[in-house]
């Protein structure tokens, strides 16, 4: 007599189910990426407009760093599951490495070249922020 083990329905979905986290990873690291060029182009202009052109520059230094940054971090998230069991720090040496270069040249100006490298983190917060109000109006209409 041979058993013949049945599978559930969360074996037969999980193929579908990490196919579907994927496809959604990949939508939030472009949009990510998409939002942390357009909020640096709008800042840019802004830095611009009210400072000079070199400030502006020097902004537009740290975002660019931001979107080197951004990337390694999706690459090493996408990796996490299949070959990586943690996230390392190596996208920390490129943080440290953009204020070292700027303390050390006059060109540079420390504090645009900062804020320029957190763009990213604006980013998530238009990001999130609105998904989480929305979330909850929604659910907030399916019980009331």
């Amino acid at each position: 007599m041979t058993i013949i083990p049945q599978t559930t329905e969360v074996e037969n979905n999980a193929p579908e189910r990490k196919e579907d986290s994927m496809k959604e990873f990949y939508q939030l690291r472009n949009n990510l990426l998409l939002g942390t060029i357009v909020v640096a182009f709008f800042c840019f202009i802004l830095v611009w407009y009210f400072y000079n052109l070199n400030m502006s520059l020097n902004y537009l230094l740290g975002a660019c760093f931001s979107l080197v940054y951004v990337r390694m971090l999706a690459r090493e998230v996408e990796q996490v599951g299949t070959s990586k069991k943690r996230i390392g720090g190596t996208r920390l040496a490129i943080f440290i490495g953009l204020i070292i270069v700027a303390t050390q040249r006059e060109q540079l100006q420390v504090i645009p070249i900062f804020l320029g490298f957190m763009t990213y983190k604006a980013t998530i917060l238009f990001y999130i922020l609105p998904r989480s109000f929305l979330g909850n109006l929604n659910k907030s209409e399916k019980n009331g």
